[in-house]
């Protein structure tokens, strides 16, 4: 075969990476392979209290210059003579001494073209641009004995920092997650003729379960997850980089998705995109391929016991461009542009490069390779590895240019992924090792392809008439106008928790607008904010999608809810096919790629779990607070490359001793845990009062007792899901311009869901062994007292029927039920902080004041990266 210079490229670093050796000194070397190879077995312990301070202060002051520790260390040296506590940079030696993670360096291009790593090893200019890899004037000045490269970059070894997990009994056993979820899964399966209870992690999709019964994957292996993304530093210039991380599946979701257990594999430095990512790539796959060879020495605390691990590489997580530096697939807009590689072929307008996944085929349409009937969105499945080997053999086998390139169109393959240089057996096979991705399909695809269409913002061919898009209602600036101010009004009633509030999008939608912001907007506030004003048509499409969205966030999908969104979303693409592109040939550019993988979200729940475990929030996350460290904006990806390698030896170190990483306090002053992690926050009152009126009166008749008891009341509520429950006492004191109003709630009354505005929190005497009538003092306090728990609410009307219905559940409009529905209900019947927006609907033709329901959108998550404050606010 005659391979093109790119194809033999591509194959010489799967090559490099398959035959990996930890002895090939591409990687660790010297002490830090030797103790990759012999990891200690015992825990880590440092005696000195002063070195033990030193790392707590490093530690504690990681967003703070190295001036403050310097000052920091001085006034304690200076308040206890004797103490001698280790600089600045000691501190950060032992550091990494300590921990045992360190970084491997690499030469790169200066423009961020190529690494010079395996293939490259030995060129002294770039393969792509030319540029000299060594600085000239220092060659010359030398004689050619100084080669001092012009830019370099890192990557993080993974193996030592997996180590160091296991090295202490507290995270040793964290470790254990996977196994001991693992037979609880195999437990429901046989509880439940072969269904899950729920899909809410990756365990539980039959890809797992199947490698794990055939013994692909055992119980001392250890599984990850790759995350790769593009990232801006700064909105005001040019700062694009490239990072990749590591996501350890033998935690828990509560866990691994949390910043001290992200792992950074590497920096790839910018401004520029890089050309060949695959240089870049290699080091850190070469370090994986190689420890997979070997095997990896464990030493678990928890038992005291030695063993061997292999590295399973389960999923590769990225958006659009990332996907294609980890599969080589075509693209998009390629005739075979699914991600997973699955059998729909994209049809093209006539004389038109650009493919797209169009369902129903074109009236009047005759496009070579193009021509195939309807397609039914239940026949829509993901590639096997099998096939994707005898395709891409077939590829690599063309012995032309030309023929090259009619095979890559047929097979939808560009070369070998750079992933095919891991060890077989120790990977998922391509394309199974990539699936859909959550983050950026919702909150950036379908998005903007829904925001293009309310705004009549695709081009429109000379055959089309843009007066027959009868759903462009936002086109008019007037309109768009008018909906930004409202979108942004509804700031106010958006509790914190639910993230950043979207601001005016005729203001902003271009500028920065977040993911998160895209989501809460599009798939909460407009299915309410357009009714009306959409026609119903496109309105109910819409909204047929939403439901079946808001399911596939979830982080816990039953299967029941997961056929019904199955259900939802099968009818809801030949719809939006029929509403929009209407077998038009001229609007085959309506159906983005977005729609399509869209069809495969509640199949990939199945093989994978749910999709939201496997999306790229972590790595925005990640992306986001390694940016906010950077203190050096002159040299901003050598910085990153540093703050990316101190992460990971803190993280290490904080592993190997808990007590460096104390948890955060869960009972904030003046608080009161309730149990079952329900936990009354400040403010409350100071002294005890009495109730009057109707609240005197439902509180008498919830204790069955002919009086009220005094009372203190209680402002806040942390619920089990992080969330934090506000109330009128609190929120009625402020100016409504401050506040995010978070006094609304979900609660289960009667075996029934309902919502409920919290007017405060208390806590009820029950029982006491002596009078209390005009005590003062604290009754939180222990003593011979009985609690009970409430929250006194007024009620919200069961939603609008014909709004429910017709809008397959998405939109809830209820009524204030107000003073009349006054009542006490316990706090654990508090499931989640909600939303209740103000709307004016017309139905039926008549105009109503009302409240649509809005909850956060895959909230469980997002949590697990996040905690929200629980200061006073």
């Amino acid at each position: 075969m005659a391979k093109t210079p790119k194809l033999q490229r591509s194959m010489s670093f799967v090559q490099a990476i398959r035959n990996a050796s930890l002895d090939d000194g591409i990687g660790l070397t010297g002490e830090a392979l030797e103790r990759l190879r012999n990891p200690p077995t015992e825990p880590l312990c440092v005696d000195d209290p002063y070195t033990t301070l030193a790392l707590s202060m490093f530690i504690a002051l990681e967003h703070s210059s190295e001036r403050t520790y310097e000052k920091i260390r001085k006034a304690i040296e200076k308040c206890f003579q004797d103490a001698e506590l280790p600089s600045f940079h000691q501190t950060k030696r032992l550091l990494a001494d300590l921990s045992g993670v360190t970084s491997v360096v690499k030469h790169m291009c200066i423009n961020s073209c190529a690494a010079y790593v395996g293939p490259f090893s030995d060129l002294d200019a770039c393969p792509e641009c030319d540029e000299p890899r060594y600085d000239q004037i220092k060659l010359n000045k030398s004689q050619g004995k100084v080669k001092h490269p012009r830019a370099v970059f890192h990557t993080i070894p993974i193996a030592p920092q997996l180590q160091s997990l296991w090295r202490h009994p507290e995270s040793a056993e964290k470790m254990h997650y996977r196994d001991k979820r693992t037979q609880q899964i195999l437990q429901e399966l046989r509880k439940n003729d072969g269904l899950v209870d729920t899909y809410d992690d990756v365990f539980c999709g039959y890809a797992y379960l199947e490698a794990v019964t055939q013994n692909k994957i055992q119980r001392d292996d250890t599984l990850l997850m790759i995350s790769i993304d593009g990232a801006q530093l700064y909105e005001s210039k040019d700062s694009d980089c490239w990072i990749y991380i590591w996501i350890i599946l033998e935690l828990s979701p509560d866990h691994r998705y949390k910043k001290k257990h992200v792992l950074p594999g590497a920096i790839i430095p910018g401004p520029k995109k890089p050309k060949i990512i695959d240089s870049f790539l290699f080091p850190g796959l070469h370090h994986v391929s190689a420890v997979q060879r070997e095997g990896l020495r464990i030493w678990d605390a928890s038992r005291d016991h030695n063993f061997t691990s292999r590295l399973f590489l389960f999923l590769a997580c990225a958006d659009g461009p990332g996907l294609l530096t980890l599969s080589s697939f075509v693209g998009h807009q390629g005739r075979n542009g699914c991600r997973m590689l699955c059998p729909l072929k994209g049809r093209r307008k006539p004389g038109a490069s650009h493919y797209y996944p169009v369902l129903l085929k074109p009236d009047n349409y005759e496009v070579h390779g193009c021509n195939h009937p309807d397609v039914n969105v239940f026949d829509i499945g993901p590639s096997n590895s099998r096939e994707y080997v005898k395709q891409l053999t077939y590829l690599l086998s063309s012995s032309t240019q030309r023929i090259y390139e009619k095979r890559r169109l047929e097979t939808g393959i560009v070369g070998p992924s750079i992933l095919l240089g891991l060890q077989p057996q120790f990977i998922q096979g391509i394309p199974e090792v990539f699936s859909s991705e959550m983050m950026h399909l919702s909150g950036a695809n379908m998005a903007t392809l829904w925001l293009d269409l309310w705004r009549g913002k695709f081009d429109c061919a000379p055959t089309d008439n843009e007066a027959t898009w009868y759903w462009a209602v936002l086109k008019d600036n007037d309109v768009w106008e008018a909906h930004g101010h409202a979108v942004a009004s509804c700031k106010m009633f958006l509790p914190g928790s639910f993230d950043v509030a979207p601001r005016d999008p005729s203001l902003h939608s271009n500028s920065w607008y977040k993911a998160t912001e895209y989501i809460t907007w599009i798939y909460c506030l407009c299915p309410a904010l357009l009714y009306g004003i959409l026609p119903e048509c496109p309105w109910r499409n819409f909204c047929k999608f939403v439901a079946g969205l808001r399911i596939m966030a979830q982080y816990s999908i039953t299967p029941t809810q997961l056929q019904r969104a199955c259900q939802l979303i099968a009818e809801w693409a030949p719809e939006f096919e029929s509403i929009f592109y209407q077998r038009r040939v001229d609007r085959i550019p309506f159906i983005r790629p977005c729609v399509h993988l869209t069809c495969h979200l509640a199949s990939e729940a199945v093989r994978v779990g749910s999709p939201i475990c496997s999306s790229q929030w972590t790595m925005e996350r990640t992306i986001g607070n390694l940016g906010q460290e950077i203190r050096q904006p002159s040299d901003p990806f050598s910085n990153l490359a540093q703050q990316g390698i101190r992460r990971c030896q803190v993280n290490a170190l904080k592993a190997m001793i808990p007590q460096l990483d104390p948890p955060e306090s869960t009972n904030p002053r003046a608080s009161a845990d309730l149990g079952n992690d329900y936990i009354l926050l400040s403010k409350r009152d100071r002294y005890l009062s009495t109730v009057q009126g109707e609240e005197a009166r439902v509180i008498a008749e919830y204790l069955q007792q002919p009086h009220a008891p005094k009372i203190r009341r209680w402002a806040r509520l942390r619920l089990p899901n992080g969330q934090i429950a506000r109330s009128e006492y609190q929120e009625l004191q402020r100016a409504p311009e401050d506040i995010r109003m978070a006094r609304n709630v979900k609660i289960i009354l009667n075996e029934k869901v309902r919502i409920a505005e919290v007017r405060y929190f208390a806590r009820l005497i029950v029982k006491a062994a002596y009078n209390h009538s005009d005590l003062d003092e604290d009754l939180d306090a222990s003593g011979p007292l009985e609690f009970v728990n409430i929250a006194l609410v007024t009620l919200y009307s069961d939603p609008h029927p014909h709004l429910l219905e017709r809008s397959y559940g998405v939109l809830a409009s209820c009524t204030k039920l107000g003073e009349a529905s006054l009542q006490v209900i316990d706090i654990p019947t508090i499931q989640s902080v909600v939303a209740m927006i103000p709307h004016h609907p017309m139905i039926h033709g008549v105009g109503e004041d009302r409240y649509f329901l809005v909850e956060k959108t895959g909230m469980e998550i997002a949590r697990f990266g996040t905690e929200e404050n629980n200061e006073e606010a």
